[in-house]
C-alpha cells in the first residue's frame, strides 16, 4: 500500500512526534480509517517530511511518533519559478495544481497587454489551497509560493532566475535543443514565463529580451496557456535531470 502524505504545521512537531489537527485528522480518522501502528508521511510544507507511526487517532487530532526525518523529500535540485498569464475560469487552478506536481518552487500569476482577465487577487486563497493539496498528492515536502497577481513588467524586471526563459514563437526564438547546449549545471535557478490567452505583444517580447530572457519556441502549433505551462516545465525539469 502506498504511503499517504498529510500536512503538519511546523509548530506541531518537535522532530520526535507530530500532532495533526483539523481536516488532516478528520481525513485520517474518518476517510482513510487509519489505525494505531499505521505509517504515513507528514510534511511541513517547508521541505521536511516525517515518516510517522500513528499512536493516537480521533477526528479532531492525531498523534504520531517520528520514525525518520527526510529533508528535502520530493524536492528538485533545480529551483524553477513559473510566471503565467492568468486565464479565464478554473484553468489557472489547473496550472497551479500541475506546476506543483511537477516541482516548481514559485508561481507568479501576471497580467499583460493582451490579458482577457482582470488582475484580481480574489482567487489567491484558493490557488494556495490547491498548491497545498497538490504538494501532498505528489509526495513533495515543500509547498510552492503562489504570489499575488502582478503586472508582467514586474516579472521581467525582477531578479528571479539565473536562467530566464520566455515561451514565445518569434523570429529570434531558439528551440530547447539549442537551449540545452548552453546549460552546464543542474544547480540552477530558472524562471519560465508563459503568456496569457492573447499572447505577448512585440513590445513585451523586446522588453523580455532586454532583461536577459531567452525566447524559446514550443513549436508551430498554438498552445493554450495551461498546455504551454505544463509542456515547458516538463522539458525544463527533464533538461536539468529532474525526471530520473
Amino acid at each position: 500500500m502506498h504511503k499517504r502524505s498529510f500536512y503538519v504545521s511546523p509548530d506541531n512537531t518537535d522532530g520526535k512526534s507530530v500532532l495533526l489537527k483539523g481536516k488532516e485528522a478528520h481525513h485520517l480518522a474518518s476517510v482513510v480509517r487509519s489505525k494505531p501502528g499505521d505509517v504515513v508521511f507528514a510534511v511541513d510544507g517547508c521541505g521536511t517530511c516525517y515518516s510517522v507511526e500513528l499512536t493516537e487517532i480521533n477526528t479532531k487530532s492525531v498523534k504520531g511518533r517520528v520514525l525518520k526525518v527526510l529533508r528535502g523529500f520530493g524536492e528538485p535540485v533545480t529551483e524553477v519559478t513559473l510566471a503565467a498569464g492568468i486565464v479565464k475560469g478554473s484553468r489557472f487552478d489547473w496550472i497551479v495544481e500541475k506546476a506543483t506536481e511537477l516541482g516548481v518552487k514559485r508561481i507568479i500569476p501576471f497580467t499583460s497587454e493582451n490579458s482577457v482577465v482582470s488582475g484580481s487577487n480574489n482567487k489567491l486563497t484558493r490557488w494556495r489551497r490547491i498548491a497545498m493539496s497538490a504538494m501532498k498528492q505528489s509526495l513533495r515536502s515543500a509547498v510552492p509560493e503562489v504570489t499575488e497577481v502582478v503586472p508582467l513588467t514586474r516579472v521581467l524586471t525582477g531578479r528571479t532566475g539565473s536562467v530566464r526563459i520566455i515561451a514565445v514563437n518569434s523570429p529570434v526564438s531558439v528551440d530547447f535543443n539549442q537551449l540545452r547546449a548552453r546549460q552546464t549545471s543542474a544547480r540552477q535557478k530558472v524562471i519560465v514565463v508563459v503568456g496569457p490567452e492573447g499572447g505577448f505583444t512585440q513590445q513585451e517580447v523586446d522588453e523580455a529580451v532586454d532583461q536577459s530572457f531567452i525566447p524559446v519556441t514550443l513549436g508551430q502549433r498554438r498552445l493554450r496557456t495551461e498546455t504551454a505551462a505544463v509542456t515547458v516545465l516538463s522539458i525544463i525539469f527533464n533538461m536539468f535531470g529532474e525526471m530520473r
